[in-house]
């Protein structure tokens, strides 16, 4: 399905206003996050959606696997620095990777690169930009690295395009719109990024355990 978008003032205010934002989250590549930075990034992100016309949706832009995604903040709870993960004798798999302490309380841990078949599954990086998030509500929660967190964009409803009629991986099925980023400074060239669904992603993450 092809968005319309008509061309009002309006709307050319609403376009520099995401690609403003997603300009914003580029720059944040170029640094790592502090932890002050990380605990207001996860208030952010995972603030309450305002349920009014025109309310503007928060995804926090990751790289994982070689690629960067995008999760919808109404799934994400918290991101940490990574936690050390305990292998669970004979249920650990490719994509269970174990179980890890996140506040005291124990949390299944996923591959989220494994899960969703990307190139640089199950590589562990010894990255200091690497990134854990909890994902999910109590108690079915869980936790995913990531190599870098981005940070947090808000963007309008009609910024979010259609994903691609073909599924070619898990990571096709699992996407449920695409973002398009505002242009690259070195290529000149806009990126479109996937958008993950939530409730599909936990239900991926609890097949890990059957």
């Amino acid at each position: 399905m092809t968005v319309e978008r008509r061309s009002t003032s309006t709307d050319r205010t609403g376009d520099a206003a995401i690609a403003s934002d997603a300009d914003a989250a580029r720059r944040l590549l170029q640094r790592p996050l502090s932890d002050e930075e990380l605990a207001a990034q996860t208030g952010e992100v995972a603030r309450p959606l305002e349920e009014e016309a025109g309310a503007r949706i928060s995804l926090l832009l990751v790289e994982c696997g070689g690629e960067r995604l995008a999760l919808p903040g109404a799934v994400v709870r918290r991101v940490t620095l990574p936690a050390v993960v305990h292998r669970v004798p004979h249920r650990s798999n490719k994509v269970l990777r174990g179980i890890c302490n996140l506040g005291g309380q124990l949390v299944p841990t996923a591959d989220l690169a494994a899960l969703l078949e990307l190139d640089g599954a199950g590589e562990e990086g010894g990255s200091r930009h690497r990134r854990m998030l909890l994902l999910g509500e109590s108690p079915e929660q869980w936790a995913v690295e990531v190599d870098h967190v981005i940070g947090v964009v808000r963007i309008d409803p009609e910024g979010l395009l259609d994903p691609p009629a073909t599924v070619r991986a898990a990571r096709d099925h699992l996407t449920e719109h695409l973002v398009e980023l505002a242009a690259d400074s070195g290529t000149g060239q806009a990126e479109r990024v996937a958008v993950l669904s939530g409730p599909r992603l936990l239900e991926g993450l609890a097949r890990s355990l059957a």
